[in-house]
């Protein structure tokens, strides 16, 4: 019976997100040909002449990168017609009309389908159909989750802000990829065995698979990502060590003695020169980034070059899964967990402003990634997710083409 349950929601899972898909692919084709090169939400919604949230609504949907994004943003049938029409007034073609309005039909026939069963829609959804009350009930079951692993670990951060940096696209397509870490408050409750506070950068590409996992060159003993002078002014450098984890290094907390109590700051830049190769055909990455330790709010970011040409913007998710590898992660065997928030574009570095008091330690690291990529700060755009209680041991996904 159990088989047969999980066979169900597999096909159920597969039929909305196809059937979502077709929706973005059709607005897509339709928004290209009737206001081509829009640069952003507001423009769009100008262009079409509608209202803002319609606007936001129509750009996210064509500018989508997985089923989710577009399930939170679709209009309700009024919307649509005002979308049909503004399309029409803008002199998209009938054919794209048609397979748009098939599309439309084609998900609602799906959310219709599996209306009784909600629980089901919820779990392909992802949070994006959660009422107010659910979500509220999820950010408290985090919560609870994030003191209840620090009260049984004995250790936990405050603030947890990742950045990825990506481009310039160079010489053959080589493009470089870049990350600016701060750890905020990190703190341990009593004394413990050495801890895995941050995991050092690794990329693997399927079309280069020949090379393998490539990692930053680190050379020299001690800690070479860390950031002295933007770590914790009396930080004694005993207490971090860097150890070996298969093909992967990672920086590990030890036990700190009478100074486990004392909030700690950490920093790290690093970059890898070639991380994957741009070709005409757009690829799919998936940056992926693990949550070790039980965390109060994590901020994770990505930065393009202007010079990387992005199909769509990159979708946020959170993922559980058994298989913790970071390098070779085969979707079926993650569960996409419920998500609030999406990741939202920033023109340059800010923070919410909870944690503003980072901001400066924050822009220095960006500007040193870039400037270990070859290129100033000002030529890329970020897109930023800020999320309170991401579980422990989660993944933070940040997804596009590219």
């Amino acid at each position: 019976m159990h088989h047969t349950k999980q066979q169900s929601f597999e096909v159920a899972s597969a039929r909305i997100t196809d059937a979502a898909m077709k929706v973005h692919h059709a607005l897509r084709e339709a928004l290209d040909a009737a206001a081509p090169a829009l640069d952003g939400a507001r423009a769009c919604g100008r262009a079409l002449g509608l209202r803002r949230h319609l606007g936001w609504q129509v750009y996210t949907m064509a500018h989508a990168s997985d089923h989710v994004t577009v399930i939170a943003a679709l209009p309700k049938a009024r919307g649509w017609q005002l979308v049909m029409q503004a399309l029409q007034n803008c002199g998209c073609a009938d054919r794209s009309l048609r397979a748009l309005r098939q599309a439309v039909d084609a998900m609602h026939a799906e959310l219709t389908a599996r209306a009784a069963d909600r629980s089901a829609l919820r779990a392909v959804a992802a949070g994006a159909l959660d009422t107010p009350a659910q979500r509220s009930a999820m950010l408290r079951a985090r919560a609870n989750a994030t003191r209840a692993n620090e009260l049984l670990h004995g250790v936990g951060v405050k603030t947890y802000l990742s950045a990825f940096l990506i481009g310039p696209v160079r010489a053959g397509g080589k493009v470089g990829m870049a990350t600016a870490t701060s750890i905020h408050g990190v703190q341990r409750s009593r004394p413990g065995a050495p801890w895995p506070i941050y995991y050092t950068l690794e990329s693997y590409d399927e079309k280069r698979a020949a090379i393998g996992v490539s990692t930053a060159k680190h050379r020299g003993k001690g800690i070479p990502p860390l950031q002295r002078d933007l770590c914790s002014p009396n930080m004694d450098m005993d207490c971090l060590r860097m150890h070996r984890d298969g093909e992967t290094r990672m920086v590990e907390l030890l036990d700190r003695g009478s100074a486990n109590t004392t909030p700690l700051d950490l920093a790290f830049v690093e970059h890898i020169e070639t991380a994957s190769v741009v070709r005409d055909a757009a690829i799919r990455w998936r940056l992926l980034f693990l949550m070790t330790t039980p965390t109060e709010r994590t901020v994770t970011e990505v930065w393009f070059h202007r010079s990387v040409k992005l199909v769509n913007d990159p979708a946020a998710m959170l993922m559980s899964s058994p298989n913790l590898n970071r390098r070779v992660l085969a979707e079926r065997s993650q569960e996409r967990l419920p998500l609030e928030v999406g990741a939202v574009q920033v023109a340059k570095p800010t923070l919410p402003l909870a944690m503003r008091q980072h901001a400066g330690v924050h822009a220095e690291l960006l500007q040193r990634g870039a400037q270990r990529l070859g290129a100033p700060l000002d030529e890329f755009v970020g897109f930023q997710l800020s999320m309170p209680n991401p579980p422990w041991m989660s993944m933070v996904e940040l997804s596009f083409d590219c």
